[in-house]
């Protein structure tokens, strides 16, 4: 489980390996991720997804990519425990969970902005 400080910028780097352990090709792949806790629900995904970019999901490199969820976005949420889970959808349509995991989120101190 990871722990995160609410109003971060959060990035999750992630690495795609093949049954030869080899890094996947993720070209033409669509990528979704979700952090929830059944009440707040922020939805991530890679340009090629309607409504997803580069800037909520990045490929980086051969089996890379990353997941950012930006200080606006974690601001809003509550102390406590989330799942993120990311799935991959290859250009054939076959669709597969590759990681679920516990988040949990913790107070920011420090709440104010410079003006």
């Amino acid at each position: 489980m990871a722990n995160v400080y609410r109003g971060d910028t959060w990035e999750f780097f992630i690495e795609v390996y093949d049954s030869d352990d080899n890094l996947m090709d993720l070209t033409d792949y669509q990528i979704r991720a979700e952090l929830t806790n059944k009440i707040v629900s922020i939805k991530k995904a890679t340009s090629n997804v309607v409504g997803g970019s580069d800037d909520e999901i990045k490929i980086t490199g051969l089996g890379k990519f990353k997941i950012v969820f930006d200080k606006t976005e974690t601001s809003s949420l509550n102390k406590g425990s989330y799942t993120l889970e990311v799935e991959l959808t290859a250009p054939d349509g076959t669709r597969q969970t590759i990681l679920r995991d516990n988040i949990f989120v913790e107070e920011d101190i420090i709440t104010w902005e410079e003006k």
